[in-house]
């Protein structure tokens, strides 16, 4: 009896054992690391376009010289109906006259059908057109991929003018035009000086991590023939512009003069010159730019076009109204802007016409007049009305936006740019942050 006892306590003791072992390995087994589960179903290989490219075969292509869209559509073997109705879908979406040598497209075909299901057109590394035959259907519709902004600090002393002291040192031309359209009403580009100076705080764009752009000037100052100006981005409510430090837009109603950037004075405005056609002497109500034959003329400000045709010894001319202060008129010019007419409405910056030598003239120039109450005054000599300003009760904003800015510029030491030849490469001084 006690024999028995003492075996069923020892087998007892055995089933006890192998049961905690085996426990132990249940649970050594669940520790054993096995990593996250991964649903295959959910991992979509797609391309900077965002299409899922697992299911296709895609492809590369380059637009040839006097390739259509036809041909394009032809050589992937759509019928002439199917082209027709490509082409009536694409003009909603794009110019298709704008397809040009050397823009790519990309093909996307099935790899059941082999036959083209999507196509990519991509007329810059930002934008691009996507055409989409889903279920017998077409789809188009346009998209740009992502750009990131990076801020960035450029300083530097002008040499000649803004534009070609940037452009020399290898930089966007995109920054001195914008820096020329925020100072266009305070300072006159075509009489800069040796020893002028900048700072601006302006955003850099990028696709991925490839330069694009010049995005928006933040801050900048100009320090021109011993004067200092400043413009500040305010961006809050109805106001969107750039003012100064003191809340008053820089815009003016009109700009100093017709052109982007630095074109020759010939003869300044005068009420005794001497005619080089006529040789005599008499007033000049104007000023003459001397510029290639060709280049664009901008309206100085909004308004109506009053007169836009040919008129003896002016040539071609236009003639805007833009208040009831204030006509500008454009001599000797070559030809119009696309929409140029007696009533069209143009706004500030807007190009016109082209420069030429129409009319009572010794070469390409244009003769540019600006009259107040009808009367012809100096268009470098007058004092511009501002636009609006920031109201006070905006004040309080603007003046903190205004002092983060002053910030940013000041606490930002600028590094010498170096020979990299970079596209973000900026007049003597840059530096990112």
């Amino acid at each position: 009896m006690f024999r028995t006892l003492l075996l069923g306590i020892a087998i007892g003791f055995v089933i006890i054992s192998c049961s905690s072992h085996k426990k132990e390995d249940s649970s050594q087994v669940q520790k054993k690391p096995t990593g996250p589960e991964v649903d295959s179903t959910e991992i979509v290989d797609r391309d900077m376009f965002g299409v899922p490219v697992d299911s296709f075969e895609v492809a590369d292509h380059q637009i040839k010289r006097n390739e259509s869209l036809y041909l394009i559509l032809d050589k992937f073997d759509f019928t002439p109906r199917e082209i027709h109705a490509f082409t009536q879908k694409a003009q909603s979406v794009l110019d298709i006259d704008n397809l040009r040598p050397g823009q790519r497209y990309r093909t996307y075909a099935s790899a059941d059908s082999g036959g083209i299901s999507r196509l990519v057109w991509q007329p810059n590394k930002l934008e691009y057109v996507v055409f989409d035959w889903n279920q017998d259907s077409l789809k188009a519709y346009r998209a740009a991929r992502p750009l990131t902004k990076k801020q960035a600090v450029a300083s530097g002393e002008v040499s000649s003018s803004l534009y070609q002291t940037i452009s020399e040192e290898g930089a966007s031309p995109l920054l001195a035009y914008k820096m020329a359209d925020i100072f266009a009403w305070q300072i006159n580009f075509f009489g800069l000086r040796e020893g002028d100076s900048f700072k601006v705080l302006y955003e850099k764009q990028f696709i991925g991590d490839e330069f694009w752009s010049v995005g928006d000037v933040l801050a900048a100052t100009f320090n021109h023939r011993g004067d200092s100006f400043r413009a500040y981005k305010f961006n809050k409510g109805d106001m969107n512009g750039y003012f100064t430090a003191e809340g008053k837009s820089v815009e003016k109603a009109l700009l100093k003069a017709p052109f982007k950037f630095n074109q020759r004075i010939s003869s300044p405005f005068s009420r005794n010159r001497y005619h080089p056609i006529l040789k005599k002497r008499r007033p000049h109500y104007g000023i003459d730019y001397a510029a290639p034959r060709g280049t664009p003329v901008l309206s100085v400000g909004d308004g109506v076009v009053t007169k836009a045709g040919y008129d003896k010894g002016s040539g071609y001319i236009v003639k805007i109204q833009h208040n009831g202060v204030y006509q500008t008129a454009y001599m000797h010019l070559s030809g119009f802007a696309d929409g140029i007419r007696r009533g069209a409405e143009v706004e500030q910056g807007q190009v016109i016409a082209y420069v030429g030598s129409t009319g009572m003239s010794t070469g390409p120039h244009l003769h540019y007049s600006l009259y107040k109450n009808n009367r012809p005054v100096n268009a470098l000599g007058i004092d511009l009305p501002s636009s609006e300003s920031v109201p006070d009760s905006l004040m309080d904003d603007f003046k903190k936006v205004r002092n983060s800015l002053d910030q940013q510029l000041q606490k930002t030491q600028p590094v010498p740019v170096d020979s990299t030849g970079q596209d973000d490469k900026i007049v003597t001084h840059l530096s990112d942050y």
